[in-house]
């Protein structure tokens, strides 16, 4: 597997962390820890409606192999859960957020055996779908109203807040918790109260203000400066588009897309809408300090699932569903694909059913 960072016509995305040399009291060279990514996971959403549970697929970098249903090899055979959302790693650990199950997972991130089974409440919040990580804390959107603040030391819930209806993105911006309310539960009557991010105060947990955003909002992703959030519409006559967020709440249009990653101050972003065959597909890098864009393209791809950034490596990965008849086939397994230098492929694997997110196996090894 390449560590080579990536780079694009004029725009290059840094590695988060570099090695440092320095002198011990004794006048010794020593380096400090720096983060490795050893694998990825890619998590499969499976499918509820025919019975068909959630699983991960282990992608391991050294010997750029696929582990299928890695939870179940790792945990005597015992499954995943239904539809799970999302997958964070931090420190030793690696969290799960499982919706229908209404399960937290907390694994080993090695490993993937389990560590702990939380099941969140009705004072916590339910149905688990988004995570963020942020001074020893793991906050998670609960699809019936609430955000959900998980002490990794204790693993317990140890305080929950109110915000807007059936939150879904959640990001991290200077001590504030940006948390994207979709009202995704009221699509019949156009989800009219999805259109506002909850502001939360770190320090306090409390819901600091409320912003307006476009209509039915979901990925939401940080910069150093700015929120960025994608605000699906209604999938017919109001288009999904990629919004800024200003430190005053100030809202800018940027581009159409349906899926987005970012990387340092940078923003990945693919525009799939619903429907639309491949070949309609486009993919933009977008700098966010200069307001570039790149136009990026990744012919692997038949139809994106999920876009991720490796935080070591700067590699993109990318997952797709497979295409049957000219769209998106949400019936069958998809793949993914490990891009270095942009956009040259040097890692393709077969995933599970729905693929729909992405955590990095990264830590001080």
């Amino acid at each position: 597997m390449s560590r080579t960072f990536l780079k694009t016509g004029a725009i290059a995305l840094l590695a988060t962390v570099a090695m440092t040399s320095c002198n011990d009291d004794n006048g010794n060279n020593w380096h400090e820890p720096t983060p490795v990514t050893s694998g990825l996971v890619v998590v499969n959403q499976g499918d509820y409606y025919n019975n068909i549970p959630g699983n991960l697929t282990y992608f391991d970098y050294a010997t750029s192999s696929a582990k299928q249903n890695a939870y179940s090899a790792a945990n005597s055979g015992n499954l995943l859960g239904d539809t799970p959302q999302d997958a964070i790693v931090y420190g030793s650990k690696m969290y799960v957020a499982i919706y229908d199950s209404n399960l937290i997972r907390v694994l080993d991130r090695k490993t993937l055996e389990l560590i702990e089974d939380i099941t969140p409440d009705a004072t916590t919040g339910t149905q688990p779908r988004s995570m963020a990580v942020d001074n020893g804390k793991v906050y998670i959107s609960m699809y019936d109203g609430k955000v959900a603040r998980l002490d990794t030391a204790s693993l317990t819930l140890d305080a929950s807040v109110a915000v807007g209806p059936n939150p879904e993105g959640v990001a991290i911006l200077k001590g504030k918790l940006y948390v994207a309310n979709s009202d995704g539960m009221n699509w019949q009557s156009n989800y009219a109260n999805g259109k506002t991010l909850s502001v939360i105060d770190l320090s306090s947990f409390t819901v600091e203000k409320t912003l307006p955003v476009g209509l039915n909002p979901g990925p939401v992703v940080a910069t150093s400066n700015y929120i960025y959030v994608i605000a699906k519409g209604d999938y017919a006559s109001i288009p999904s588009t990629l919004q800024r967020v200003d430190p005053s709440g100030n809202v800018t249009d940027i581009a159409p897309a349906t899926l987005m990653c970012g990387f340092n101050d940078n923003i990945l972003y693919a525009n799939a809408v619903y429907g639309v065959g491949p070949e309609k597909i486009t993919y933009t890098l977008h700098n966010t300090l200069t307001g570039n864009s790149s136009p990026m393209i990744f012919n692997e791809i038949q139809y994106p699932a999920a876009l991720a950034i490796d935080p070591v490596t700067a590699n993109i990965v990318i997952t797709s569903y497979t295409v049957n008849n000219g769209y998106a086939d949400y019936t069958s397994n998809g793949y993914a694909v490990v891009y270095s230098n942009g956009n040259v492929p040097v890692a393709q694997f077969p995933a599970g059913l729905n693929p729909c997110a992405i955590a990095f196996n990264t830590g001080l090894e």
